[in-house]
């Protein structure tokens, strides 16, 4: 999980584990994990939220709501809000490098 700013756009990147990789075998289901992230605003609900993940859950340290990889809050003071996506694919890092070379990669 991880807040920034990119373009000017403050956004948080959710990661959860469980999409595994089509490369590494013949069966899909034993694949390696590799995860799956998804980008949203970090303006919710009318104010800037900054996240947190500890032990799995993801929170807002605004109001210690609870949020899904989906960008949902489902418990807590936000619960049924929802954060705006934007757009972003996921992608393997060899496919995507062949074809944009100058792309950077994230230092926290």
């Amino acid at each position: 999980m991880v807040n920034d700013k990119v373009g000017g756009e403050e956004i948080v990147v959710f990661w959860t584990e469980g999409t595994a990789s089509p490369l590494d075998t013949e069966k899909l289901e034993a694949g390696q994990d590799v995860g799956a992230a998804v980008a949203y605003s970090r303006q919710g609900a009318g104010r800037m939220l900054h996240f947190i993940a500890q032990n799995g859950i993801i929170r807002d340290e605004e109001t210690c709501s609870i949020w899904n990889i989906f960008g949902e809050a489902v418990d807590g003071e936000l619960e049924g809000e929802a954060l705006t996506p934007i757009i972003s694919v996921n992608h393997f890092w060899f496919s995507w490098a062949a074809f944009k070379p100058e792309t950077r990669i994230y230092q926290p």
